[in-house]
């Protein structure tokens, strides 16, 4: 897994082609979700799994259009960090967005950090953590 592996993993996302997107997860993979916003003594939002993958995201997208930007990438060994510039446009209400709620109209925007564990040339383990919170008014995606 590289860079290049990676941007092109962004870009299935973008665009919503979850079959792509999920090639790149090992069968057993642990998707951990920051909660600390909302909620900040509780633990992580985990999935696990490509069924975890799509329990997250297929109802999420059904709300609002998420665009990733990768910005910096870090690599050792089978270690990958990279700093993640994500917007969510929201069309419709969701009620449950991180422990908060969000209405047709909203902008969020945040930048995360982004750890993966790959095996195989598959990610095994993600786990994102949040750095920043932007004005939704400088949202360009």
């Amino acid at each position: 897994m590289d860079k290049q592996q990676l941007l092109q993993y962004i870009d299935h996302f973008n665009h919503r082609r979850y079959e792509e997107v999920m090639s790149f997860y090992d069968p057993d993979v642990v998707i951990e979700y920051p909660t600390m916003l909302a909620t900040p003594q509780a633990p992580p939002v985990t999935r696990r799994g490509r069924a975890g993958f799509l329990e997250q995201y297929a109802l999420l997208h059904q709300h609002c259009r998420e665009a990733l930007e990768v910005q910096t990438v870090l690599q050792d060994g089978n270690m990958m960090a990279a700093e993640m510039y994500t917007e969510f446009h929201f069309f419709k209400d969701y009620p449950n967005f991180s422990g908060r709620s969000m209405k047709a109209g909203d902008i969020y925007i945040t930048t995360n950090w982004c750890i993966y564990t790959v095996e195989n040339e598959k990610f095994k383990h993600i786990r994102v953590a949040h750095f920043r919170l932007h004005d939704p008014k400088t949202a360009r995606l």
